[in-house]
């Protein structure tokens, strides 16, 4: 790109430049929120034993903290079941017929019409990144002021999408994470107090855990209810 332009096709390219840049940060920032929600979104483990259970469960908490280097777009379907799609209660069913310990934790934003929405805005938001990420320069001529006008045009038409995607995920990362702290606190004072239980949530027979968070709701879109499970 040449450094030296006539000032108004600069000013055009300074423009284009500064949107991208500003879209770029917000996809960002969603992908990091999409991927903290995967990683605490709970789990499902078995094991032959308590000590072999509690080893499953370490190894498997210990690999959920590490990073997450696969791209967001494969593995997004199943980032949006792990954080809004309830496991099943029949694999806690099985393993406790094969004499198996379980151990569940299950922090779910839960309802089939939020998941459908989250879905449909991944499934905008991730189209509008790719693009932006791998196709804008190539369809886009920086150093020409109709073009930048038409650069810019696309990208206030992305802006919207990514915009839609940003608040609808900052919603549900906020309500989980909120969640989470009092969980966290409970669980703190339940340790303290070596009672057993926490904040009155039984233990399901065979090491079973249901969230403490169990009946939180809140006003979500078109009126639904949303909880965390």
């Amino acid at each position: 790109m040449p450094s030296k332009l006539p000032k108004i096709e600069k000013m055009a390219q300074s423009q284009v430049l500064e949107l991208l840049g500003k879209l770029l940060y917000v996809c960002n920032s969603i992908e990091l929120k999409l991927r903290w929600m995967h990683k605490h979104s709970g789990g499902f483990w078995v094991g032959k034993n308590p000590k072999d259970l509690l080893n499953v469960v370490k190894r498997s908490v210990e690999q959920k903290q590490k990073d997450d280097k696969r791209p967001l777009g494969p593995v997004g379907a199943e980032m949006l079941d792990s954080i809004y799609k309830p496991r099943c209660d029949k694999d806690i069913d099985d393993a406790e017929k094969r004499g198996l310990l379980v151990f569940k934790i299950d922090y779910k934003i839960e309802g089939e019409e939020r998941l459908l929405h989250a879905k449909e805005k991944f499934t905008k938001f991730i189209d509008a990144r790719n693009y932006l990420v791998h196709y804008f320069a190539r369809d886009y001529d920086l150093t020409n002021a109709e073009s930048c006008k038409k650069a810019r045009e696309n990208l206030q038409s992305k802006s919207a999408i990514i915009k839609d995607a940003a608040d609808f995920f900052e919603d549900d990362f906020n309500m989980m994470m909120a969640c989470l702290q009092g969980i966290s606190e409970k669980l703190m004072k339940c340790i303290a107090s070596a009672t057993g239980c926490c904040g009155g949530v039984p233990a399901r027979k065979g090491g079973e855990q249901r969230s403490a968070s169990e009946g939180t709701t809140v006003q979500g879109e078109s009126r639904s209810k949303r909880r965390l499970i």
